[in-house]
């Protein structure tokens, strides 16, 4: 947590890890829960690992925000047709069951996670310990194992739930049928409920302990999840209950507050509800900037440039729109150039990029790699909004949707019909939200997967300024470039079925029990 150290001693690692890649690797113990969940201390390094599940590289440390984005309708990748991400973005049918990394990658880390909390909530139970500090850590442990199955639903829909740690050898008795999604998203309701009891509220941690799951944390999540299943009367509940926390959430002033890097103070600021702790904790960072940043032109650390906006996206965003310049990066320093900058359209790929996460300082190289937002206050907002407008209309709705549109310095919404306000609130949440790890399953809940895409590779070219702030008028040539690397329809596959991702191949060698989801 910000400056929560993990004490995951190796023994734990391989204990409460268990496998690192669900029905890929046996599990092998090297020291027994019976002699190692005996005290306080035990129980707190057991939890901890828990978390850190969450920071490998393969889950919220790259693989999920960016494949999520590539899924969706605002980025394109600039690599050929055949790589990995290229595959995410088309949700091309057989490249997606048998080859991308990311796919594979994420299934084997989500159920490193699940089964880390399992451990935990299996033996932490036995520990003669502190009852406060003991139903505390099985509470953290279930909002983690809840936050993982709430990604794997919406991600691949039913999946197996394993509830217990997996400790054996017989590979056997992993081989387990696949659940459906009621009674995963059942036992989501239950492990978040469980743990909003268990849990203190956010402003009770201090000192090492400031990042751990909260109240709110887990009541928040459960308004999130009760969205998903369209239990308005329950998510409005749960989400103007965290509005009204005594912990005093808020919105930062200015929406580029949670995410560009100065002194940290973008860490568990006043608007984060849960964060995936980095900042002192991970010896490397997620690189999500470099992902983000413009291809080669020494803007951060790494510059790959692998995720491109389009401009239809783009365009999206009023001008008067804060959430405009904190979302996209439209100009930035020459590499060596004096100070001079580099507008988008001058760019190598003549397109906007991303602005979240940024890294232009190359924290992430001196150790202080930043964190990754989960759950903000302006989601929970969101939340409370549409889930106030569906259970009883407009009326008590705007006050929290015109939150979130006053601090990106929009007029308020107002005499809307309660199909008229769905639709704004679903535009506010794709805004809101984008490229932190939402941006397809918002899609995919919205009913607009399919129908955003036939938008998506239609544009108009935005008004484009010099160094100078100046209007600039593109020529021939510029236009011929910016379509030239713009997104191509013929370019992608989707379906009805392309609304979850299949399940790796691998999975399915290993595991005659797991049936494909239809249509791959």
């Amino acid at each position: 947590m910000k400056n929560l150290k993990f004490l995951i001693l190796l023994g734990i690692a391989i204990l409460a890890g268990a496998c690192s890649d669900y029905l890929d690797e046996i599990p092998k113990d090297s020291i027994s829960p019976v002699n190692f969940y005996q005290t306080a201390q035990d129980a707190e390094s057991a939890v901890n690992g828990a978390y850190a599940a969450l920071r490998v590289n393969d889950y919220y440390s790259r693989y999920w925000m960016t494949s999520s984005a590539l899924a969706s309708d605002g980025v394109f990748t600039r690599l050929g047709t055949t790589s990995d991400r290229a595959e995410i973005i088309q949700l091309n049918d057989a490249g997606m069951v048998k080859s991308p990394r990311y796919n594979i990658a994420i299934w084997g880390a989500v159920w490193q996670a699940v089964n880390r909390a399992n451990a935990v909530i299996d033996h932490v139970p036995d520990i003669e310990m502190d009852e406060t500090l003991k139903s505390r850590i099985i509470g953290e442990a279930k909002f983690l194992r809840a936050l993982t199955y709430f990604n794997m639903v919406r991600r691949w829909g039913g999946v197996p739930l394993i509830l217990t740690e997996t400790k054996s050898s017989d590979i056997t008795e992993l081989q387990v049928a696949r659940n459906t999604e009621a009674e995963v998203y059942a036992q989501i309701v239950k492990d978040l409920t469980e743990a909003m009891d268990a849990l203190p509220i956010l402003s009770s941690y201090s000192g090492n302990n400031i990042g751990r799951a909260s109240k709110e944390a887990a009541q928040g999540l459960l308004a999130k999840v009760q969205l998903y299943l369209k239990d308005w009367g329950n998510a409005k509940t749960n989400a103007i209950a965290v509005i009204n926390s005594p912990s005093g959430l808020d919105l930062m002033e200015d929406p580029k507050d949670n995410w560009w890097m100065g002194n940290g103070d973008v860490d568990n600021n006043v608007e984060s509800v849960f964060e995936v702790q980095y900042n002192g904790i991970a010896p490397q960072g997620h690189a999500l900037g470099n992902n983000y940043e413009p291809n080669n032109n020494g803007y951060g650390p790494g510059q790959w440039g692998t995720i491109i906006g389009s401009l239809w996206w783009f365009n999206q965003f009023e001008e008067n729109d804060k959430r405009k310049a904190a979302t996209w990066l439209t100009e930035f320093p020459k590499l060596n150039g004096g100070g001079e900058l580099v507008q988008w359209q001058e760019n190598t790929y003549p397109l906007p990029h991303i602005n979240k996460y940024r890294d232009p300082d190359n924290k992430v190289g001196d150790g202080m790699a930043y964190n990754i937002k989960v759950l903000r206050f302006a989601d929970v907002l969101l939340t409370a909004a549409e889930a106030t407008n569906e259970d009883e209309g407009p009326g008590n709705a705007y006050q929290y949707v015109n939150r979130v549109r006053e601090r990106a310095g929009l007029d308020d919404l107002s005499g809307l019909t309660k199909e008229e306000l769905r639709e704004a609130i679903y535009l506010e949440f794709r805004k809101e939200l984008c490229f932190e790890g939402q941006d397809y399953e918002e899609l995919v809940r919205q009913g607009k997967l399919i129908t955003n895409k036939t938008a998506y590779a239609t544009y108009t070219v935005p008004t484009m300024y010099d160094d100078n702030g100046d209007v600039f008028t593109p020529d021939q040539a510029l236009l011929d470039r910016i379509a030239q690397y713009s997104p191509n329809l013929t370019f992608y596959e989707l379906d009805a079925h392309n609304t979850i991702f299949p399940l790796p191949q691998t999975a399915l060698d290993k595991n005659p029990k797991l049936v494909q989801n239809p249509g791959y």
